[in-house]
């Protein structure tokens, strides 16, 4: 996750160094017996808090916009804790207001970014919720989720698929399919190991889910195969659906370490579930060989 973010962890670096380079040139160091070392622990601790608000966001969370707002409005946080404490070591002149300003504007700034931000990660756990509630519309045996993603596999799709077929045909209702395959997947864990499997499998379940709709259906289909189950979507939105997904999906990609993966929409007309995942199955095969959809690590 931390290689998604190495971009923004340099420029918060060069923003801290060059506060550190204004706040040197700009004033000048106080002796040891000036400093309130009361006052140091309290903003000390306070800078701390929000490095660690930067670390958690960066190591838990995929690239992506609610991502953005999270950082940089912690990253305005701790430049203003930054400041506020080095003002603690260093006396600037009265008449420079620039430092004063730079200590107390961004920090304002920052919690109406990180508020909005979060609104926005409240609203995908939301979504996450209900999609793990629709799992349990049908079928409460939760020994058909798999434990490492914690999604349906593909008894619960089956009887999921054949409910949502006969449902749909009945309303005359449009029904789509997306099928994710990650490429070589055996070849990636023989090279970085299962653990760095399982990681990457978690991974790839948490933005499927969270990037998906709370109607739709997300399920490991086979051990390198999801499929996600689209109701009321004909073929065209599926379309425009499976282009956002391959957007965040990209995210995941890295030249060294990160699998190929692969991304594919259908309209569900088969009469039965085990027809439709077979033309699934060739949808994905054609996919493959056109090569067009392929997701390929940047």
């Amino acid at each position: 996750m931390w290689r998604q973010h190495r971009y923004k962890m340099l420029f918060s670096l060069l923003l801290l160094l060059s506060g550190l380079l204004l706040a040197v040139n700009s004033g000048n160091a106080k002796l040891s017996n000036e400093f309130d070392w009361l006052d140091v622990l309290g903003e000390g601790t306070t800078l701390l808090v929000a490095i660690g608000w930067l670390g958690l966001i960066i190591s838990s969370r995929p690239a992506g916009r609610v991502t953005e707002w999270l950082y940089y409005g912690s990253l305005l946080l701790v430049y203003s804790y930054f400041l506020d404490l080095l003002d603690e070591f260093i006396r600037y002149p009265e008449h420079l207001r620039l430092m004063s300003w730079l200590e107390s504007l961004p920090a304002p700034v920052g919690m109406l970014i990180l508020t909005y931000g979060l609104v926005g990660w409240h609203r995908e756990q939301r979504a996450i919720n209900r999609q793990l509630r629709g799992r349990e519309l049908f079928l409460r045996d939760h020994q058909l989720i798999d434990p490492l993603t914690q999604l349906y596999g593909i008894e619960y799709l089956q009887a999921v698929l054949q409910r949502e077929i006969e449902l749909h045909q009945s309303q005359h209702k449009a029904l789509s399919l997306l099928v994710l395959d990650i490429d070589n997947f055996a070849g990636f864990n023989r090279r970085h190991g299962m653990a760095a499997g399982d990681t990457y499998l978690s991974r790839l379940s948490e933005l499927l889910s969270s990037q998906l709709r709370h109607s739709d259906l997300v399920c490991r289909y086979a051990g390198d195969r999801f499929i996600a189950l689209l109701p009321n979507t004909a073929l065209p939105q599926a379309q425009i659906m499976a282009q956002h997904l391959r957007q965040q999906l990209s995210q995941l990609a890295d030249a060294q370490h990160e699998p190929v993966l692969t991304l594919a929409e259908m309209a569900v007309q088969q009469h039965s579930a085990q027809a439709a995942l077979q033309q699934a199955a060739t949808v994905m095969a054609q996919a493959k060989t056109a090569g067009a959809v392929t997701l390929q690590p940047s």
